[in-house]
């Protein structure tokens, strides 16, 4: 009799465990379907993207994502806090990381406003070369150099060079301070990131760059979850939207520069790209997209033959038709030799976005 109760007892826990597991599972599972849910509510004409789908926070909706974002509103956050937190919400809270065009090159003091309204340097310094969005980008072209049969050569294939990361479960990113480079020592204490290492570098770069005024007539916005992004480009271009992708790029850089083989390609008209939204990935420890809101475009896609293994490469590129208010040292005026204000095209990296109007 005594074992057939300890029988039932053991029977009992192994239930209990179960059944905990189960609820935990359920609560997670819960939290991202109301992620997903959020974002189709805003956007419901298109899927989600894999890039976005892939990147969905493993800890919306759950205990640990509250109890960080507590940590966080309140100022308390330890260092083993925010290691548990990083491993656990899938983000890159790593100092001595390398990504170019982030670390391969000087880096230039940033400087913060006090209360008292005094300008001084901030020991976090951003990466010197980068003052625009535009300066991660390489491939320019222009448009007439579309030609079917006709060969191109860009810098790595599209490849990104971002490693894979997850946004931050939307209860943190909404307790997050705004990304500006006087909030840049508590970003800093956030991730527990050391000042002068290669990842201050890489965030003072971002909220450098998302505290940048925007461009006359451009709107712009750096969503840390998918809520934020789906709200963003809803209120720029509508509910009814398409999502549109590089894919194919090599999942590693190329050991050399080939040119790529243009197999195909079709044009939107310029109505269709009157109004469109482009988000790009940008290095930070959680995922992270620079978007903006930009006009009078006409958005490519094509198909793309790397001459390294006949791979093909479905691409998206934008040819922006007046670069009138471009900053004059654009890398696109010295990379194509053209004029201030002439029109210049540029292709999209792996895991950026284009969102534009449903055709």
């Amino acid at each position: 009799m005594a074992a057939n109760y300890q029988l039932a007892a053991v029977v009992s826990l192994v239930l209990m465990l179960v059944l905990r597991a189960d609820i935990k599972v359920v609560v997670a599972e819960s939290g991202v379907d109301a992620a997903k849910n959020f974002f189709q509510q805003l956007l419901p004409s298109v899927s989600i993207p894999a890039t976005l789908r892939t990147s969905l926070s493993p800890l919306e909706g759950t205990f640990t994502a509250d109890r960080f974002a507590t940590a966080v509103t309140h100022g308390v956050i330890l260092p083993a806090t925010t290691a548990s937190f990083c491993k656990a919400a899938g983000l890159i809270c790593q100092e001595d990381i390398d990504i170019s065009p982030y670390t391969n090159q000087e880096a230039i003091s940033s400087a913060v406003t006090t209360q008292a309204g005094q300008r001084q340097a901030h020991a976090a310094s951003r990466a010197m070369g980068i003052k625009t969005i535009n300066d991660f980008q390489f491939d320019f072209f222009l448009e007439e150099q579309l030609v079917k049969g006709g060969s191109m050569n860009l810098v790595e294939n599209l490849h990104d060079p971002i490693p894979k990361r997850a946004f931050l479960p939307f209860v943190v990113a909404d307790s997050l301070p705004s990304l500006t480079s006087a909030n840049l020592p508590k970003l800093l204490q956030t991730f527990n990131i050391g000042e002068g290492t290669k990842m201050a570098t890489i965030m003072s770069t971002a909220v450098y760059l998302c505290e940048s005024p925007a461009l006359m007539g451009e709107e712009r916005a750096c969503p840390t979850s998918i809520e934020s992004m789906a709200e963003f480009v809803s209120s720029q271009v509508g509910t009814n939207v398409e999502a549109l992708t590089t894919t194919g790029a090599p999942s590693t850089a190329p050991s050399g520069n080939a040119p790529v083989k243009i197999l195909d390609f079709t044009k939107r008209s310029l109505k269709e790209g009157e109004h469109i939204v482009i988000c790009h990935n940008l290095m930070f420890p959680s995922q992270l997209y620079y978007c903006h809101h930009v006009t009078g475009t006409k958005v490519v896609q094509a198909s793309l033959q790397a001459a390294v293994d006949s791979s093909i490469i479905h691409a998206i590129a934008i040819c922006h038709m007046d670069t009138s208010m471009w900053a004059s040292e654009h890398p696109a005026f010295a990379a194509l030799n053209i004029p201030r204000g002439a029109e210049a095209c540029h292709w999209i990296g792996q895991n950026d976005l284009v969102w534009v109007p449903t055709r």
